[in-house]
């Protein structure tokens, strides 16, 4: 005889959380119940789940289930996996699936307690793979890797309001100056936002201005500010503009040094959970692109093949076709984009240090790909030797990549 099952669809708002316990048969075991969120209703929660599981039999698998909802649902289901007085198998569901599965049963209405049915219904029917334990600080780790990103993409935002900001109050400065942002240029920008602030200051004031413990802005760019200065067309900028050229440049700084000091926490972090990963031994592959990586797929063994790590990281190209229209193919916009972007980004500095990658590389744009599709395929390939490395827990080789790589060309000229 098979053994009794109970299905506890949670569903999860920022101060309360909504219970069904539903047995094998979808019948009601106990009455739907509603628990605050938060360390006083967590124990009240696992109390109701264990005396729910007790009126099915002592072996009854409980499967727990609630939707990914931002981070309000991570806390309970920690709560919930650290029950002693019995094994809860709990599940946090992708939202997308369980509301396909309402449209399949072609539910319109929407509660809270509706919505906990719905998810015992779908652990009871869909029954989803059981996913593993994460390490102790890893939802801490994963979030300090997207925070990181976000602080990247915001300081990108900061560095082109500046061009812009420049390019209208400074003319021809990409000439005068390096194409970049150099840090010497924000501590000027930072202390001095106006022409007629910089053609007032005293001769070697400017060069003078020391940031960090050893570095000074030096008579160079001093004297390069001083010439767009001079044919700037407003000598005296507004206060509200100086004002954005001060705070722009500032936040660049401030972004920098946050930045530098999150690599080195995240290098600190991704040797404490991951002691001994195998990503880093890639050339052009980073510690901070590695703990990206390893921050958003926890376990590999979730994936049961390469296809299906590509398919998450969705580097595959889908094909668009329209009456007489030439095929094309692009990259597809699904997939998860951290890692997406941490391997697009690794594939450049792959490119470079990475001799075997490169020659790929070569042999890609001498067949006529782009440089956006081959590198592309070459994020690809990385995401398939990032998969092979940890799923055989071995280091980077060389040679088995050279060969990897040729036997993969080969196969991809065979087709074509």
């Amino acid at each position: 005889m098979s053994a009794k099952q109970l299905f506890v669809g949670i569903d999860v708002a920022n101060v309360k959380v909504d219970v069904t316990f539903l047995d094998g048969e979808a019948r009601t075991v106990r009455p739907q119940a509603t628990y605050a969120n938060d360390p006083e209703g967590w124990p009240a929660l696992r109390t109701a789940v264990v005396a729910a599981a007790s009126l099915l039999g002592a072996r009854t698998k409980v499967v727990c289930g609630m939707e990914a909802t931002g981070n309000m649902h991570k806390r309970l289901e920690q709560a919930l996996r650290a029950e002693k007085r019995r094994k809860l198998e709990v599940h946090v569901l992708n939202p997308r699936a369980v509301k396909s599965f309402a449209k399949a049963l072609l539910t319109s209405a929407k509660t809270d307690r509706g919505d906990s049915h719905l998810i015992a219904l779908f652990l009871m029917r869909m029954k989803p793979a059981p996913a593993a334990p994460v390490p102790e600080l890893f939802e801490e780790f994963r979030e300090a890797t997207r925070t990181r990103r976000r602080l990247v993409e915001e300081r990108t935002d900061a560095k082109n309001r500046l061009h812009k900001l420049l390019r209208y109050h400074f003319p021809g400065y990409r000439k005068t100056l390096a194409k970049h942002l150099s840090k010497g240029l924000l501590v000027a920008l930072n202390a001095l936002p106006s022409p007629h602030l910089v053609l007032g200051a005293a001769p070697g004031e400017i060069a003078a201005i020391s940031y960090g413990t050893r570095h000074r802005v030096g008579a160079p760019l001093e004297e390069k500010l001083r010439t767009l200065a001079a044919q700037a067309p407003r000598a005296d900028l507004p206060k509200l503009t100086q004002m954005l050229l001060r705070t722009t440049a500032r936040r660049i700084l401030d972004l920098d040094e946050l930045i530098v000091e999150m690599d080195d926490g995240l290098a600190d972090m991704l040797e404490q959970l991951f002691p001994g990963q195998v990503l880093t031994s890639i050339p052009g592959l980073g510690a901070v692109s590695a703990a990206a990586i390893l921050a958003e797929i926890c376990d590999i063994a979730r994936f049961q093949s390469k296809t299906d790590f590509i398919g998450y990281c969705g580097l595959y190209p889908v094909v668009w076709e329209s009456g007489e229209a030439k095929r094309r193919y692009r990259m597809t916009t699904k997939g998860n984009r951290m890692i997406k972007m941490t391997l697009l980004i690794a594939s450049a500095a792959a490119r470079q240090y990475n001799p075997a990658i490169a020659a790929y590389y070569e042999r890609l744009r001498a067949r006529g790909k782009s440089t956006k599709a081959a590198g592309g395929a070459i994020a690809r390939k990385l995401a398939e030797i990032v998969f092979t490395l940890l799923v055989r827990n071995e280091p980077w080789s060389p040679e088995k990549a050279t060969a990897g790589l040729a036997k993969s060309l080969a196969m991809t000229e065979a087709k074509v």
